[in-house]
């Protein structure tokens, strides 16, 4: 199967979509093959407050070939990090709040899968450092 079938959700899709329903018809209509990054499922593990948001979780990595960042992707974040943070002048918090970002990001390009988020913001930062494709919703 050729990479370009493979996407990735970030997990802001699925919070909008668990929230409001937001990304429903667009999540059904995907031509994508799609694969959950081990952080994304870290971070909706990290918010799972109810017992069916995390029975959703489980059912996630249960159904969805997970993918993990490497050795060399945790390397390569902190210094793509630094260069944004060199770049945008952004605080420590705010540096804290991309690298997972980031890690997703290579994570995506490795498997040259499409990144779909609605994080527009924080991604489009990225990519001025990073080359990977993008969906912004």
């Amino acid at each position: 199967m050729p990479a370009a079938n493979l996407a990735i959700l970030d997990t802001s899709v699925y919070v909008d979509n668990l929230r409001f329903g937001r990304f429903k018809q667009e999540i059904l209509d995907l031509k994508f093959v799609i694969r959950c990054s081990a952080v994304v499922l870290a971070e909706l593990s990290r918010g799972a407050r109810s017992r069916p948001m995390r029975r959703f979780v489980d059912e996630l990595a249960k159904n969805l070939r997970v993918i993990a960042p490497n050795e060399r992707e945790w390397i390569q974040s902190g210094q793509i990090l630094n260069r944004i943070v060199a770049a945008k002048g952004y605080d420590i918090n705010k540096t804290r709040e991309l690298h997972f970002d980031v890690l997703i990001a290579l994570t995506a390009r490795r498997i040259g899968a499409y990144l779909i988020t609605c994080n527009v913001d924080d991604f489009t930062a990225i990519r001025e450092t990073l080359d990977f494709n993008l969906v912004c919703w």
